[in-house]
């Protein structure tokens, strides 16, 4: 009698795992479909750099010699801070007091003829000559002095807060008047030259919004805008130059970056793009209906940050397998991860 029960027992057993692998049950994880705009990025990378309008030239208007240098490329500086020591030229010293000494003579000599016409000795044609020729004479000192030439030495500072971009002189140079002494590049201020694939410059213009990321942290994130796009394809690079401006300058120069330039946006439904598979019949997802895997045709659309955009017959108030969906298939019931 007890063969005979284990003989039963046995026998159910099997039936039931026969009936266990032929209806098998697979255990997902789903999410609930939702509607939302995506954004079409064009990517591209890039060095930051100071924008040209941000960069300011530090010459002086008269020659001379540097006497001692108080900065290095790439320094960070404050406005005030001094820059360098410069000593006036032996002929722009000479200019000035020459200058001096014409408005000196000019002013006796007004003087000297404004008594004479007192006198009757001199006409006032000859007074007026002599008022041209000291109003001559002071233009010519203040142009002198203008340009510092009456100072045998001057300490230059920085004009504004500002990162030395270059120094083009050494301690010790002598040089002409309007010779560059320094680059300055203000603290606010950057740009992007961005090179893109010559396929995709095609969708960007001038205006277009751009998320600009450093390349070796995710932290800094800064925005900016378009501001030119080349026309050319880049012979060093084999890319499109897209010049891209941002206005916080919160970057280093320098910095290697990551920009997403936006070239628009659509309202959609979307998915997580490990809901979406593909086979010879093309894209397809999962939905759950009555505890049963239902398999749904799909097109799919625009895709960013893991969401992609799905179009199909689809029931958007039922949720979408996400994980499990490679051991589905159509009409094999289903347990949801949690139940």
């Amino acid at each position: 009698m007890n063969k005979l029960l284990m003989i039963l027992s046995l026998l159910l057993m099997a039936t039931g795992l026969a009936c266990a692998a032929e209806n098998p049950v697979a255990l997902v994880k789903t999410v609930a479909m939702k509607q939302q705009k995506l954004t079409d990025t064009v990517s591209g990378y890039g060095n930051v750099a100071p924008d040209t309008h941000s960069l300011e030239n530090v010459s002086l208007p008269r020659p001379g010699k540097i006497i001692s240098l108080l900065v290095s490329p790439g320094q960070t500086v404050q406005k005030g801070t001094p820059l360098l020591l410069f000593g006036t030229g032996a002929d722009a010293e000479l200019g000035y007091q020459q200058a001096r000494q014409a408005v000196d003579f000019a002013n006796s000599e007004v003087t000297r003829i404004r008594q004479l016409v007192a006198q009757q000795l001199a006409t006032q044609s000859q007074l007026a000559a002599a008022g041209k020729a000291l109003a001559d004479a002071e233009a010519s000192l203040q142009a002198q002095e203008k340009i510092g030439a009456g100072r045998a030495q001057e300490q230059i500072v920085s004009p504004f807060n500002s990162i030395v971009m270059s120094v083009q002189a050494a301690q010790g140079d002598r040089l002409a008047a309007g010779a560059p002494l320094l680059q300055l590049a203000r603290s606010s201020g950057q740009r992007v030259l961005v090179g893109v694939e010559p396929e995709d410059a095609k969708r960007i213009r001038p205006g277009m919004a751009v998320s600009i990321v450093p390349v070796f942290s995710n932290e800094a994130r800064e925005s900016g805008r378009v501001s030119q796009v080349f026309g050319m394809i880049n012979p060093q690079t084999q890319l499109v130059d897209v010049l891209v401006k941002i206005s916080s300058g919160g970057l280093m120069p320098g910095t290697r970056v990551r920009a997403g330039i936006d070239v628009g946006g659509v309202n959609a439904w979307v998915v997580p793009r490990s809901a979406v598979l593909q086979d010879v019949g093309g894209a397809y997802l999962f939905q759950i209906v009555q505890g049963k895997a239902r398999r749904i045709n799909v097109q799919t659309g625009l895709e960013h940050n893991g969401l992609i955009a799905v179009q199909g017959p689809f029931d958007a108030a039922q949720a979408v397998v996400s994980l499990g969906n490679y051991e589905l298939r159509d009409g094999m019931a289903v347990r949801e991860d949690g139940q």
